[in-house]
């Protein structure tokens, strides 16, 4: 299973993930502080060691300002195109998803996804959480066919279970107006891969402003 906020745990589950998915978040110098701000649960004499160790094998170079050891990932380091590319998994399986889901047609209303996957509080067991809305002009039997494929298609890319709630657009109305709680959250940290947000904004608004 993945962590989509721990991209590097999928090939490794130390701390040295961890550094160095900050590291190649950006090309520039980081200080273990900096390093540590970041990572909230780590010390700071661990983030030290496994720098110290990754600059002995040449990923991450190490130099000094004044009294203030500072660190980068070296980008012409064989790896680092691998560290790199592992450390955006969670944006390539966003962007996987955007481009399965743009095949589906106007059907599609809305989707996105929301929960852990979406706030970045992943846990090893965790789920990856889908919210889809449906026009009304595709059977069931081609429906549930296309959900029941994204189902195991996000777990082949991630190997994560993936839970999906699926509405008809009608349902989904019905249940914004009697207040369903599942939308507030979509709404307030939900990543739409599917439609628009404005389309969601509208929808609530709407149902809000109905007696």
């Amino acid at each position: 299973m993945m962590q989509l906020n721990k991209p590097l745990a999928t090939v490794t589950p130390t701390l040295d993930g961890d550094v160095l998915t900050v590291l190649a978040s950006a090309d520039v110098m980081f200080t273990i502080s900096q390093i540590q701000r970041i990572l909230t649960t780590a010390s700071g004499e661990g983030i030290r060691k496994v720098l110290a160790r990754l600059a002995v094998q040449g990923v991450v170079l190490h130099d000094r300002v004044g009294r203030t050891n500072t660190y980068r990932l070296n980008t012409e380091h064989l790896a680092a195109e691998s560290i790199v590319a592992l450390s955006r998994l969670n944006s390539t399986f966003l962007n996987r998803l955007e481009q399965h889901l743009g095949e589906w047609g106007a059907t599609l209303r809305y989707a996105a996804v929301f929960g852990s996957a979406a706030t970045g509080r992943m846990k090893l067991d965790s789920d990856i959480d889908l919210l889809l809305v449906r026009g009304a002009d595709l059977g069931d039997v081609e429906w549930d066919w296309r959900v029941t494929e994204l189902a195991r298609r996000v777990t082949a890319w991630t190997g994560n279970d993936c839970r999906i709630v699926d509405y008809t657009d009608n349902e989904f109305r019905a249940a914004a107006v009697a207040g369903e709680p599942l939308f507030r959250d979509v709404s307030a940290q939900g990543l739409t891969v599917a439609g628009t947000r404005a389309w969601l904004t509208t929808q609530l608004r709407l149902a809000a402003s109905r007696p």
